[in-house]
């Protein structure tokens, strides 16, 4: 063999080695954010994330409450409270789920369970229907694309005002 063929030969046997750790790398899905959870400025519970060595291929993401606990109540247009007791709702075993497609082999992104609002209504005119508890509980996020599941935090929070309708 001449110095020529070997100066070939090693410089294939190097792009066939890059090639392989590229393909390996697309194909080793990890999140190098989050996932991290909150409660939206509308009373929804919302996972962020960012994962990479996705390769092209969509990937499918669900996230799913054991429970939903919603508390509304009704305010006049002043801003008062009328007589009665707050609407609660609960529902049971919720989810939502979303495909994206990554981008150079990564996905930012986010996957919110959004409050319902059931039978919670106001009787009489007038009246604004606004939700002032929230509780999340039993919550995981999964990438089930790609086998992925993380527990996520439950969020509880009172004291809100958020208008419905």
């Amino acid at each position: 063999m001449n110095l020529r063929t070997i100066k070939v030969l090693s410089i294939a046997l190097f792009l066939v080695t890059v090639a392989s750790v590229g393909v390996a790398l697309a194909d080793s899905p990890h999140f190098i954010k989050g996932p991290t959870a909150s409660l939206s400025a509308t009373g929804a519970y919302t996972v962020s994330f960012k994962e990479a060595g996705l390769g092209n291929s969509p990937v499918t993401y669900t996230l799913t409450a054991i429970t939903e606990n919603f508390t509304f109540q009704c305010y006049t247009k002043s801003g008062n409270t009328p007589q009665g007791s707050p609407n609660s709702i609960s529902f049971s075993h919720e989810f939502t789920s979303t495909t994206l497609t990554p981008r150079n082999g990564q996905i930012s992104g986010g996957i919110s369970l959004a409050p319902q609002q059931g039978t919670a209504s106001c009787q009489g005119g007038g009246l604004d229907l606004r939700l002032i508890a929230v509780d999340y509980e039993g919550l995981t996020f999964a990438d089930t694309t790609n086998n992925f599941q993380y527990a996520m935090p439950d969020i509880h929070a009172s004291g809100l005002n958020i208008d419905i309708d």
